[in-house]
Parts: structure tokens; C-alpha cells; sequence
């Protein structure tokens, strides 16, 4: 445990205006902070990360190809994030979903994935993987089902170990390892975690929101080695406080990378 960088969470966490979880770990899942990181948390966009390692391990199963077509659902009204909703084009492939679903957050995009795979078996990916507090409850945009208590939720400790084993090859074949590192690195959107790091580092990582909720989590490839970090801020009464807070854990990650202790 770094000492400098859990006091920093802490104190953040003290300070905001809601609930705060993380978990701070090096590639090999040695813990750097923690803090009420076995805690359930509303994940927002998050949860998008582990409906692509269901589809990439679907891929390396031999039952889709990433070349597949999908038609588009003209019947889903999912909107909020992405552009499927505002184009006219009728289908997409497969990595093309994938990489809208991750790189800009399309809602659209993701209910195509949720939709070819079934809530039931990416749940069932995550229980196998050993992510029981991970859980997909309902499709992108479905606020009844949120009303009725069914929304996605996982832990930081689970996040976290997401991340550590996909950077470690140790969820996916190499080829699906790579091309979901690579898809994760083009995410559109630093103002988070990513936001205080040094020119030209890379971060491989989703960001989420809903009202009364900020997330981000992934890899952030420092020049000291590649840091996983889960952060999540629920119960928010003013938005901008969970997204500052997530930039307050970032900047005391890369401040502290090089200490010992």
C-alpha cells in the first residue's frame, strides 16, 4: 500500500458529496489504495467494459467473428451517448459496434451486443471469471428497469481485477487481448481519470455517468509501469463533484507512481 496515496483517497472520499470506492493496483494486482472497494456500485457505462470481454471471448470461442454483420434495431429507443441513433446507416460489424460501444459510450451499439449475447450469459461470463458482484440488470437507456431496482452494478475490487487480468493476457487470447487493449486506448473521453497525466501517456479505460453518478476505471500506462484504477462515485448531489473527485484520484496516482511506501 502506498501510505501518501491512500491518505489522498481517504481525504477525497471524506470530502464528497456522496459515496466514493476505488481500488489501486500495479499490473500484477499488487494493492497501491483501497478504499470501500468490495462495496456494490451503480456502474453506469463501466459495465460496457465487461460485455466486451464476453464478446471477445465469445470471438475466441469460434462462435462470432469480429467481421460479423449486425443489423441495427430500429426499434431500440435507446439514446443519450453515441451516434448510432442519429445515422442512417442499417448495419455495422462487429467490431464496429464494439468500438462505438467503448470509444464514444453508444447506448445503441451496446444494446446490439447485449441483444446478440443475452443478459444471461454475460452474467454468466462474469460469475464464471469470478465477478459475482458484477452484474448486468437491464439494457442501455431502460430507466423503467432501473425504477424497478434492475441496474448494473459491480465492485472496484472487481473492476480493478478485470483490468489486471485482461493487461496480463489472462482473460482473452492474445489476438482478443490486444484488439480490446487497443479499442480501450481510443476511448474519446479523459476529463477523468486520465486527466492530470503526463503528455503522451496512454490510458486504456470507460468512463460512466447517470444522475448521482461519475465512474471511471482502467489502465493507466504511466512511464514508472501501467497502474490499474476502478474509481466509482455514487449518490452524488452535484455531478461535477464525482467528476472532480475521480480527477483528484488520478492526479495523487500519478504523483505517488514513484514512491515507495
Amino acid at each position: 500500500m502506498k501510505s501518501a496515496l491512500t491518505q489522498a483517497v481517504r481525504q477525497t472520499a471524506n470530502e464528497l458529496p456522496g459515496r466514493l470506492g476505488c481500488h489501486i493496483c500495479d499490473a500484477a494486482g499488487g494493492v497501491w489504495a483501497s478504499h470501500r472497494a468490495d462495496e456494490r456500485f451503480v456502474t453506469a457505462s463501466v459495465i460496457k467494459v465487461p460485455i466486451l470481454i464476453a464478446l471477445a471471448a465469445s470471438v475466441d470461442a469460434g462462435e462470432r467473428r469480429w467481421e460479423d454483420v449486425v443489423p441495427v434495431n430500429r426499434d431500440d429507443a435507446a439514446a443519450g451517448s453515441g451516434v448510432i441513433q442519429h445515422l442512417s446507416r442499417p448495419e455495422y460489424t462487429l467490431r464496429d459496434v464494439a468500438v462505438l460501444m467503448i470509444i464514444v459510450s453508444d447506448n445503441r451499439a451496446t444494446n446490439l451486443v447485449i441483444d446478440l449475447l443475452g443478459l444471461d450469459r454475460i452474467n454468466d461470463y462474469c460469475r464464471r471469471a469470478g465477478w459475482p458482484g458484477t452484474i448486468l440488470g437491464r439494457r442501455m437507456f431502460d430507466f423503467d428497469a432501473r425504477a424497478r431496482g434492475r441496474d448494473n452494478f459491480s465492485t472496484p475490487r472487481e473492476t480493478a481485477d478485470l483490468f489486471v487480468r485482461l493487461l496480463g493476457g489472462r482473460l482473452l487470447s492474445a489476438a482478443s487481448t490486444e484488439a480490446v487493449l487497443e479499442i480501450l486506448r481510443a476511448q474519446q473521453l479523459h476529463d477523468k481519470l486520465p486527466a492530470w497525466l503526463p503528455a503522451d501517456t496512454a490510458a486504456a479505460h470507460k468512463t460512466g455517468e447517470l444522475p448521482g453518478v461519475q465512474n471511471d476505471s482502467g489502465i493507466l500506462f504511466l512511464p514508472s509501469g501501467p497502474v490499474i484504477a476502478a474509481v466509482y462515485t455514487n449518490d452524488l448531489t452535484a455531478p461535477a463533484a464525482g467528476r472532480l473527485a475521480i480527477q483528484r484520484v488520478g492526479r495523487a496516482i500519478v504523483e505517488n507512481a514513484t514512491v515507495e511506501g
